[in-house]
């Protein structure tokens, strides 16, 4: 059983995502199709002049059959979460999955 509430894995260290997941082996670049999401999957807050846009997280399906990635922007609060670890980095993953799947947020 795993320990977290989220099913996001992280890439290992040094290996690239076509060395785990054989659909994206031969990706070598990508194409950006939509525009990018108006709120922060983290926290679920617009994005404006305050609260910008600092980083990306990508997700792939395990059981892809075809190349697609999911990419969405964070704002600077969930990219500190992210980097401090532990339970604010857990919180945060498992939030953003929520924002995948479609689900509300609790408030």
């Amino acid at each position: 059983m795993r320990p977290y509430l989220h099913n996001l894995i992280e890439l290992p260290a040094g290996k690239a995502v076509g060395d785990v997941l054989p659909a994206f082996s031969e990706v070598r670049d990508y194409i950006h199709v939509g525009s990018p999401n108006a709120i922060c999957p983290g926290c679920r807050r617009p994005f404006s002049a305050v609260r910008k846009r600092r980083k990306c997280i990508r997700l792939f399906s395990a059981d892809a059959l075809i190349p697609i990635a999911l990419q969405y922007s964070l704002c600077g609060a969930c990219v500190a979460k992210h980097r401090s670890g532990g339970d604010a980095r857990e919180a945060l993953l498992v939030a953003i999955e929520a924002f995948v799947d479609g689900k509300e947020a609790r408030q």
